[in-house]
Parts: structure tokens; C-alpha cells; sequence
């Protein structure tokens, strides 16, 4: 399967800025209806294209594990809303949980999964309002997609090309999906 990045359009601040907004709307809104701790899902997708059909496969990829994760665990969905703009893919899940153990599973697969350092799931609590942090749970904070070094160090200091990131992007894709059909004969 041909994955691409470079199939959408591109987004200026102005719009990634109302997204966030538009985001923390949508969190808001399942808080006060569900009254549940809340799943945020977005995509670490770097440049200015956020909605491609390679960012709708690590979607897709990431909504199906989490389901996994629900359905190994006993855990009930109480709504699941997707969302996919211009600025990219997103899904807000109220979840029969608790916050706690619930960022532990989110934890679990986004540092375990072949693709999980491609996604951002963040776990919202009911009773703060407020995202828990990996910190929380002794979790170191996550790595460059390219040199493993602290992401937010290397995203700052700008240390590698979008080419680069791309390129890692792809491998573990790649990577997964051979691992993939490699399983499937069982």
C-alpha cells in the first residue's frame, strides 16, 4: 500500500490555531454531555499538509487499536465522535474508565505500538478538566522521530529537515505494515 503525506492541502498558523480552539471546543462539549474521562486523538504529522491519505491510514491505524486496547480491557465506549478537517484527523472518545488507568493504556500503545509515536492521545480528566501528563506516570517525555533525542528539544532547535522526519515516518509505516502481512497467515 502506497502511503503519501504530500496528497492535501497545505494549512497556514491562522488555521492550526482555530483548530486547536475548535479542538478544545469538542472536548469541552463531550465533558459537559458525557460526564466521562475523555480520549483526545490527533496525529504527529509535521508541515504544512496535515490531511493526506497517509495521515487518514495512521488515523484509521490508531482507532482500531485503541478499540483493541477497549475490547481486551473490558472498557465501554460511552461516545465516539471523529473529526477530519483540513487540519487534520481527530477523535474525541468519552470512555467507562478511569482517567488514570486509562492514560496508562494510552501510554502503553503510544510507546509500544509500532506507530504509536505517531499519535497524540491524550486522556482527559473529568473531575481537573484538565490532559495528563506522561510525566505523571514516570514516563519519559517523547522521543525524535529521527535521533531519539527529547522531540520537543529537537522540534525547537529545528535539527532535522522535514525530509528527515518524513522519511522515519515512513519506515516505521513501512516497517508495521511488513510485520502486518507477515502475521496475517496465522
Amino acid at each position: 500500500m502506497l502511503i503519501k503525506f504530500d496528497d492535501g492541502t497545505p494549512i497556514n498558523l491562522e488555521q492550526m490555531l482555530l483548530a486547536k480552539e475548535k479542538r478544545v471546543e469538542n472536548q469541552n462539549q463531550a465533558m459537559i454531555c458525557y460526564k466521562h474521562p475523555i480520549i483526545s486523538l490527533s496525529l504527529v504529522i509535521p508541515g504544512a499538509i496535515k490531511n493526506s491519505s497517509g495521515a487518514r491510514y495512521l488515523f484509521d491505524e490508531a482507532i482500531k487499536t485503541l478499540h483493541h486496547c477497549f475490547l481486551q480491557n473490558d472498557i465501554a465506549i460511552i461516545n465516539e465522535d471523529h473529526y477530519h478537517y483540513i487540519t487534520g484527523s481527530e477523535a474525541i472518545i468519552a470512555i467507562k474508565c478511569s482517567a488514570n488507568v486509562l492514560k496508562k493504556y494510552c501510554i502503553d500503545i503510544e510507546n509500544n505500538h509500532p506507530l504509536g509515536r505517531l499519535w497524540d492521545i491524550d486522556v482527559i480528566d473529568i473531575v481537573t478538566q484538565k490532559s495528563l501528563s506522561r510525566s505523571q506516570f514516570d514516563n519519559k517525555p517523547r522521543q525524535c522521530l529521527v535521533c531519539h533525542e527529547i522531540a520537543k528539544l529537537c522540534g525547537r532547535a529545528k535539527r532535522h529537515s522535514i525530509d528527515e522526519i518524513f522519511t522515519a515516518i515512513e519506515n516505521k509505516i513501512e516497517k508495521f505494515q511488513q510485520n502486518k502481512s507477515d502475521n496475517n497467515h496465522c
